[in-house]
């Protein structure tokens, strides 16, 4: 069982949470959804990028792991 400091919700998702009473309908919410998504999806890109960078990683590192044989 997980200890009641790991179940409390910070202040933003309190925020977020508070905000859906002002919601009208499905079309609302699926678009709040998708605007969701699309910043954490941004956000997951943008780490990519930062840890490729770091690591030197390009392309053609990519394409060597994808065509070599795992013995």
């Amino acid at each position: 069982m997980q200890s009641s400091a790991q179940n409390k919700l910070n202040s933003a998702q309190l925020n977020l949470i508070r905000s859906f009473q002002y919601l009208r309908n499905e079309q609302e919410i699926s678009e709040i959804d998708s605007l969701i998504n699309f910043y954490l999806e941004k956000k997951l890109d943008e780490a990519i990028t930062k840890f490729e960078s770091q690591k030197n990683y390009s392309e053609e590192i990519y394409e060597q792991w994808l065509n070599s044989k795992n013995t």
